[in-house]
């Protein structure tokens, strides 16, 4: 299995504790560089404006933005996004930086890709949220226009929502035939089946004892467009904590502190937690299921450096042993 994290942004509050912005984006081009040197495989960053799960006036790195950035910051790790919403950026500019990302970052770019669910954030930056129909439709024309700009000396394209006109894309991705589209979700009906169409990767972020019943609504639309399922990589996400006993678990909250998140979400919502042997054993259940990555999101991030974070306490003592 690879495994993958997302770096310091802000939009989980994971930089929330560090007040001066300087700081905060040093703490991101640390931990960053730190986590490549580390080994992990995959680097990640949230395509949201503000922070969540509570909107408060605190920092959230732009996700794009961080991407040129990381192209720079790293060497070895592939770096993508979870997920760019299409409806934030048109297509045919997407397409442009991300081609022109993949150049910078010598062919390490994952462009992970998605409709968007986000309300009260479309609502604040004044984007129309539409109906989940047409999100996915803009998703898919979306799709279209990406592989088109990246293959097409002149691309053109005329859609319901997206229109190009002899749109020149240069330079093109190093990656060929274009970097790997990650697509994230578990609609049954359309969106799963989007990734039959055009997914390399398919990223699914729902409980353990959802994933098989899911997998086989993916294989039967991959049956119906006539692709073949095993050219699809399945990955999955999920939160983690290491801790052996009471003692541990608490100096963990007493590191993320200065972020004021609720103790009991952030339990509720981590999957991967308990002992070194807990967590192995729950990674090794992903594994059995077929499952080739996993992407973490650990709550103190930030704090990598000083072998006590968790990113590291999962490097050391865990993911050897899945």
């Amino acid at each position: 299995m690879e495994f993958g994290t997302l770096v310091p942004q802000g939009w989980r509050m994971d930089l929330a504790g560090i007040a001066d912005p300087r700081e905060k984006w040093e703490t991101v081009r640390r931990v960053s560089r730190g986590l490549d040197e580390a080994g992990w495989d995959s680097l990640w960053v949230y395509d949201h404006f503000h922070t969540f799960p509570q909107k408060r006036v605190e920092a959230t790195f732009e996700a794009w933005m961080m991407m040129s950035a990381l192209a720079e910051i790293t060497n070895r790790a592939r770096i993508g996004q979870f997920v760019t919403c299409v409806q934030y950026r048109q297509p045919s500019y997407l397409a442009k930086v991300a081609a022109c990302i993949d150049v910078a970052s010598g062919g390490r770019l994952n462009v992970g890709v998605g409709s968007g669910w986000y309300a009260e954030e479309f609502e604040a930056y004044g984007y129309d949220f539409r109906t989940v129909g047409r999100r996915l439709a803009r998703l898919r024309e979306a799709l279209d226009v990406l592989f088109a700009m990246w293959s097409e000396p002149m691309a053109s394209y005329e859609g319901k929502h997206y229109r190009i006109v002899e749109a020149v894309c240069e330079p093109k991705p190093l990656q060929q035939p274009r970097p790997p589209i990650w697509i994230g979700g578990r609609g049954r009906k359309v969106l799963l089946r989007l990734v039959a169409e055009y997914a390399d990767v398919w990223n699914y972020n729902g409980p353990i004892e959802e994933f098989d019943e899911t997998v086989e609504v993916l294989k039967q639309h991959c049956r119906d467009v006539g692709r073949d399922f095993d050219e699809i990589r399945l990955t999955a996400m999920s939160g983690g904590i290491c801790y052996r006993n009471d003692e541990e678990l608490e100096l963990y909250f007493q590191r993320i502190a200065g972020q004021n998140m609720p103790r009991d979400l952030i339990l509720d919502h981590t999957r991967c937690k308990g002992t070194p042997e807990q967590c192995i054993e729950y990674l090794g259940e992903w594994k059995k299921k077929g499952c080739d990555g996993i992407v973490f999101f650990f709550q103190d991030i930030a704090t990598f450096g000083d072998g006590l974070s968790q990113p590291e306490i999962f490097k050391r003592d865990v993911l050897p042993h899945v």
